[in-house]
């Protein structure tokens, strides 16, 4: 058996090719389905999103593997055979592990280390699971992906240090006040920096996301964006939305001071409780900068930015670190698969001369009370274990080397068991 992926990504594969070559959520389980149908195909799982469309798969040959998932993918989005080749990318074996794990982790994605393909990986692998098109190879491959990607979001929070202005005014605020959970988020504006702010923002446990703008319409279709509810006021109202409000982002195109001075100085120290993000050029709200230690113009942003490019940099290296470990560790639980049998029946027999000889000592024995049986039971399996703890660790190690299956052929003639 042969692991493979095979796929387009936004690396080397224009959107329009992309966007001609995805399966939609409720396409996947045919598909999975269709696919684990082809010659030579025992497991898949399909992955497919904006930036990629991937078929992971367990071939009995490499060869035909690639030929049946290459003309699967063809003819389920109408091209032709030799130009979507122009557009794939083919991996086998340990680099086809290892770009499991870098990818679940978010190391392939644009926006280095976010979270959001994790949840796309897990869906992926659910919804061939439920197809059943997935088998034990697959079971813990994707398990032990899915797991090493939470304990590296866990650990080191790539996705936090981000390298746009908005994910890092957000963050900022996130600093600010640690949860989220009661915190109130205003967004003034209703254009393209606003639209990253709030789709930046979905997901991130706020309290209530609010937009005021001059046009209600267009806020109404920016706030149709996400799936949390979003309340929408007018610019009108923008003084009381900011009192009322804990996290102030402004991306307003005017050239105006939205806040006026008189205005600012009024509530004084209560600015101090906030934290103001002015994504504007020319500033919205500088003036604000006199009443509060939690003010963000772009320039601030971009110093923060350079710092966390370096710290991302170095943080995606220990990551890419662990990978390699992690393939390993894959690869030798595979080897070990074909001792399992071996090991069980060595267990079952044990266990059935063990029972075959506590039944004959009760009858020899029918002076033994209850408690005595217990005793001498627990003894003889104590016994058993501990002699088969030994061995059955060595034949374990034994899998694992280059000549492990002439070790395996050995030991099943030695406990006439059928390879």
């Amino acid at each position: 058996m042969f692991l493979i992926c095979m796929g387009l990504d936004y690396h080397k594969t224009p959107i329009k090719i992309r966007e001609s070559m995805y399966f939609k959520e409720n396409q996947l389980s045919e598909a999975d389905q269709m696919l684990f149908a082809e010659k030579s195909i025992l497991e898949n799982v399909i992955l497919s999103t904006c930036e990629r469309t991937e078929v992971y798969a367990v071939v009995d040959q490499v060869h035909t593997g690639k030929y049946y998932i290459k003309r699967f993918l063809a003819s389920e989005f109408g091209i032709a055979m030799d130009k979507i080749s122009e557009y794939l990318n083919v991996r086998t074996g340990e680099q086809a592990v290892y770009h499991l794990m870098e990818l679940t982790c978010g190391l392939d994605s644009p926006d280095i280390g976010e979270p959001h393909i994790l949840g796309q990986v897990k869906n992926a692998f659910f919804t061939a699971q439920s197809s059943k098109s997935t088998g034990v190879l697959f079971n813990h491959l994707f398990k032990q992906a899915i797991s090493f990607s939470k304990w590296t979001h866990y650990e080191y929070k790539i996705n936090e240090y981000g390298e746009t202005s908005t994910q890092i005014g957000l963050h900022a605020a996130k600093t600010r006040f640690n949860k989220l959970e009661d915190r109130k988020l205003l967004i003034v504006g209703a254009g393209d920096m606003a639209k990253q702010v709030l789709q930046n923002a979905s997901g991130m446990g706020f309290e209530s996301i609010q937009i005021t703008n001059r046009s209600l319409d267009h806020a109404k279709q920016l706030a149709d964006l996400i799936e949390e509810e979003v309340l929408i006021s007018p610019i009108t109202q923008l003084q009381q939305e900011i009192a009322a409000a804990d996290i102030i982002v402004t991306a307003w195109g005017g050239r105006q001071q939205l806040i006026e001075p008189s205005w600012a100085e009024s509530q004084g120290a209560d600015l101090n409780e906030k934290v103001f993000i002015d994504l504007g050029l020319p500033r919205n709200i500088e003036f604000v900068s006199n009443f509060t230690d939690f003010y963000y113009d772009l320039d601030h942003l971009a110093n923060i930015t350079t710092k966390n490019h370096d710290l991302k940099l170095h943080l995606v290296k220990q990551v890419k670190a662990k990978i390699p470990d992690q393939v390993e560790e894959y690869f030798l639980w595979q080897k070990q698969l074909n001792v399992v049998p071996l090991i069980r029946s060595i267990r079952e027999r044990s266990t059935a001369i063990q029972s075959d000889v506590y039944e004959s000592l009760v009858n020899k024995l029918p002076e033994l009370n209850d408690h005595e049986q217990k005793v001498i039971r627990k003894h003889m399996k104590s016994i058993v274990n501990q002699m088969l703890k030994s061995p059955i660790k060595e034949i374990k190690e034994l899998s694992t080397l280059d000549d492990g299956d002439d070790y395996l052929n050995m030991l099943n003639i030695i406990f006439k068991r059928d390879a």
